[in-house]
């Protein structure tokens, strides 16, 4: 990890602070980004080095992500880890639930997912570097009230998923993260407690420590999926089983080759733009 640059979106305060301070403390250096522009320069100043810089963005929007990465690579001349972290959680039934508390959670986890891979992608590329992407056991296992919030860490692991498979040429590895239920401010301010947090065993609530030391151990083994706790596994992994076999045999089928020939005809097209 040893000078390693992370950069790490919802960066200023639960798993994303955690993150950028487990780095540091193992020798790399970490650049947060937050919606929150006090909030991000308030962890900075708390953790007090020169290895970690940060500024404000908002995810939704592509250019802001552009400035930040560019202000990144300035600041300490790469991107060698892309910690596509920021996300919003909002509870409610289907029927009665806001369309603008849909749209924003779509808006955040997804789009804000989509823009931060697709404006990180050039510079993980230089480095051949490791993209993780935060999903959830909410992806799998689809529980009542979090609709929107399923829905939209399904869509995540899909990302990843793709990103794995059309990045794998580039020498970029794609892992995503599935933690369960954990104790984040994210969790109390929305008062999920109410739904999960009465759950044992498998589904019980964890802390953030044991999931930022899971993200942590999948950046330094560049993992495909990083699962907090390991007895979510069988959970998580098992609608996805068949994943490797689909993508074998794509591969059988030609699609390497196809996705090398579209990705010269976009590059051509784009060049004639």
């Amino acid at each position: 990890m040893k000078n390693k640059v992370v950069f790490i979106t919802g960066g200023a305060r639960g798993l994303g602070a955690g993150l950028a301070s487990k780095v540091i403390s193992k020798g790399g250096k970490a650049f947060i980004v937050d919606l929150n522009a006090n909030a991000v320069f308030a962890q900075v100043d708390m953790l007090g080095t020169d290895r970690i810089a940060g500024c404000e963005a908002n995810v939704c929007k592509p250019a802001d992500l552009e400035l930040a990465m560019a202000e990144c690579k300035e600041r300490f001349g790469q991107i060698d880890v892309l910690v596509v972290n920021a996300g919003i959680l909002k509870m409610g039934s289907i029927e009665h639930m806001d369309p603008a508390d849909f749209d924003a959670v779509m808006q955040v986890n997804v789009n804000g997912a989509f823009n931060t891979i697709r404006a990180g992608i050039p510079y993980l590329r230089e480095t051949k570097g490791y993209l993780q992407v935060i999903s959830s056991l909410a992806a799998a296992i689809h529980t009542p009230l979090m609709g929107h919030y399923a829905a939209s860490k399904a869509a995540v692991e899909a990302l990843a998923d793709v990103a794995r498979q059309e990045l794998a040429a580039d020498g970029i590895d794609v892992g995503c993260v599935h933690p369960t239920f954990t104790n984040t401010a994210m969790i109390q301010e929305v008062n999920a407690g109410v739904l999960w947090g009465g759950h044992k065993g498998a589904f019980g609530a964890i802390e953030p420590q044991q999931v930022i030391d899971a993200m942590f151990r999948g950046i330094e083994k560049r993992q495909r999926k990083i699962i907090a706790p390991k007895t979510i596994a069988p959970l998580v992994l098992a609608p996805g089983l068949f994943h490797r076999v689909a993508e074998g045999l794509s591969r059988l089928q030609g699609s390497e080759q196809a996705l090398k020939k579209f990705k010269a005809e976009e590059s051509e097209s784009l060049t004639r733009r």
